[in-house]
């Protein structure tokens, strides 16, 4: 991956969607990236799902997609965590390499979610020193959930934008 941020850089953060998570929080977690905007017309995203496109169980897989954010009614909005100094194709290589098959990273006897793969994700890239983090995973939790309810705050008085953004 690029090494220096005066090269190509990516934005990474934590899209929340409603009602779309079989797990135990309330929003479903994607990561989403994109070179200058998360508004953009074209986003990537990177999830862990377990249903089909009708919406029947499967087993746990990735799936990366490029489209818009803004528009989805289940969007809350985006968790900003950091601008990585890597390309789209170089994350498109590091995430593919973090499915659940593989079996090296502990889920707290939970089985997995979007949220744990999100985390899972977020630390990887900080153990390649690409995204310093001054959280925990708890502290991480807890900060994403208490900002998605204050974007959805924000979305109910009509204060937020097409795709509302917080910083973590």
């Amino acid at each position: 991956m690029a090494a220096e941020c005066d090269g190509p850089s990516m934005l990474v953060g934590i899209a929340l969607h409603k009602g779309m998570d079989m797990g135990a929080t309330a929003y479903h977690w994607t990561l989403a990236m994109h070179p200058q905007s998360y508004d953009a017309p074209i986003v990537r995203t990177y999830e862990l799902i377990n249903r089909d496109d009708e919406g029947r169980p499967t087993a746990w897989k990735t799936r990366f997609s490029q489209r818009p954010l803004y528009g989805s009614t289940k969007l809350v909005g985006v968790v900003h965590v950091a601008r990585v100094p890597a390309t789209e194709d170089d994350l498109d290589e590091f995430f593919s390499a973090f499915g659940p098959e593989r079996d090296d990273y502990p889920t707290g006897g939970r089985g997995w979610t979007s949220v744990g793969w999100v985390m899972r994700c977020i630390r990887y890239l900080e153990m390649s020193g690409l995204v310093p983090l001054r959280f925990t995973d708890e502290e991480i939790f807890v900060r994403v959930l208490q900002l998605g309810v204050l974007m959805e705050e924000k979305r109910s008085r009509g204060e937020s934008s097409a795709v509302p953004r917080m910083n973590l």
